[in-house]
């Protein structure tokens, strides 16, 4: 592969489509001004930026070739402006396989190659054969051997049940129901329900109070929210399905093989040697139940803020976490020395949630004479900010750090000594008085890195975790 090459055609095809999926908001408001525009030259317009779309994805094509010359990827591409991109082998962390629809009806598959401080854009190469995807991540992973050749090598450690963890069929349906994804959903689609102004007209809103009895505006208000409710729920339930159905953990040699998807197949590559930190997240829904999801931290994996996190679980028990981290993640260790947060730091945490709430309360009931209302909220503010003192815990040895805090989910991160990047150390006036400090703790991830903090813990414990990177006798 130290010759250049160029994709398969159709990544002229993906690239006008992932175009048109960046912007698929504006593009839809832009077809509903235009349905109300009855100059013909709109629709010109717009067939004409929908060809140019294309035209620009068919030499963006052209202009991109690819190569893997010695230690580096080397990536050529741009059309009006010419990028050249160097990946060193020792600087990629995480390597993606993805079989999207397109993708699969050529036979094709997608590769994105992430490393710390390069964009995930750049390193994605779109449409090439699957052998071509598996040469290049064993050039990559400095590998003499293919993919395939190590599992006829190694049929015996693979086949091994103890290193394969399924999702199964019950545990993604209930992934799905208890998602909280439908609350961004439903901010979406209420912004978008501004768009019905021209059908909720005042005829129409009369035709319906004369033929359903006792309907008002209220009852149109809340069967607007309702039916907003339940389409996100739904949308949400099918996107879980979607992303994790068939969700499957390898344990490789030296590297986590991640698959999942229906649709849209993805094959994730995570070595040991590059994972950062965990990070379990227990939802709102998922709580009561004891389950919550795993993710990777992985320095370079996405850039986007949404998903800088590599999904190692989607669904699992809290009480198997422990098992889950013996089969799959070397080395890792329980500590044993427990921190909480002292008792005169729990007012603190009472009050903490409430100071927004406390702003707004006047101004509110200064231009609405019902905005005392806002009072109720103090109560579940209270009790968020008592669920967060009773959670907010930290066990460290000399090895590993593992803080548990609350934001509105329970989250619990675990990091090793020689990946924490950063330990800092952040004192209030308030704070001062009470002798209190919070620590914070930070991971490489994404296209920067992932901080785990801990409020109001004791002064004294809060400068025994800062020399935690430095100095492994601190540990009590």
């Amino acid at each position: 592969m130290s010759e250049f090459r160029r994709q398969h055609p159709v990544a002229a095809i993906t690239q006008f489509l992932g175009v048109l999926r960046q912007n698929i908001v504006p593009i839809i408001i832009f077809m509903v001004v235009g349905s109300r525009n009855t100059n013909e030259y709109f629709w010109y317009f717009f067939v004409l930026g929908v060809a140019s779309t294309l035209v620009l994805g068919l030499f963006g094509w052209l202009r991109f070739t690819y190569r893997v010359d010695g230690d580096e990827l080397q990536i050529k591409k741009g059309v009006f402006v010419r990028k050249e991109l160097y990946l060193t082998k020792d600087r990629i962390q995480v390597i993606d396989i993805t079989e999207g629809i397109l993708q699969r009806i050529f036979g094709l598959v997608k590769v994105e190659v992430k490393s710390a401080g390069s964009g995930t854009e750049g390193a994605t190469i779109s449409a090439i054969t699957r052998e071509e995807a598996l040469e290049l991540r064993a050039l990559l992973r400095g590998e003499s051997k293919t993919r395939e050749e190590k599992e006829e090598v190694n049929t015996e450690e693979i086949i091994n049940e103890t290193l394969t963890w399924k999702l199964s069929g019950r545990e993604l349906f209930l992934a799905a129901l208890t998602s909280g994804n439908f609350g961004l959903i439903a901010s979406i689609l209420g912004a978008f329900s501004g768009e019905l102004d021209q059908f909720i007209t005042e005829e129409n809103l009369n035709y319906l109070f004369d033929h359903i009895p006792g309907l008002g505006n209220a009852s149109i208000f809340v069967g607007l929210v309702i039916i907003i409710f339940l389409v996100s729920y739904i949308f949400s339930f099918i996107g879980v399905i979607f992303q994790y159905a068939d969700f499957k953990v390898e344990k490789m040699n030296n590297e986590l093989h991640i698959t999942s998807g229906l649709l849209e197949r993805k094959h994730t590559t995570v070595p040991f040697d590059r994972i950062q930190a965990l990070r379990f997240v227990e939802g709102v829904f998922r709580e009561p139940f004891g389950y919550g999801m795993l993710f990777v931290e992985s320095a370079g994996f996405q850039q986007k803020n949404t998903e800088r996190s590599i999904v190692l679980a989607p669904f699992i028990k809290k009480d198997k976490l422990k098992e889950f981290f013996n089969v799959f993640i070397e080395d890792y260790e329980e500590p044993e020395t427990q921190i909480t947060p002292p008792n005169r730091a729990f007012l603190r945490y009472l009050r903490r949630p409430n100071y927004l709430l406390l702003i707004m309360i006047p101004i509110t009931w200064w231009f609405w004479e019902l905005g005392w209302v806002l009072f109720g909220f103090l109560i579940p503010a209270t009790f968020l900010g008592w669920l967060r003192f009773n959670d907010a815990t930290l066990w460290i040895n000399e090895h590993t750090i593992k803080m548990q805090y609350r934001i509105l989910a329970k989250r619990t991160a675990f990091v090793k000594k020689n990946r924490a990047q950063v330990s800092e150390l952040t004192v209030n006036p308030f704070q001062s008085y009470k002798k209190l400090a919070t620590v914070n703790v930070t991971a490489a991830s994404g296209a920067g890195g992932k901080v785990f903090s801990l409020t109001d813990i004791d002064s004294e414990d809060a400068q025994m975790i800062l020399k935690w990177t430095l100095d492994s006798n601190s540990i009590r």
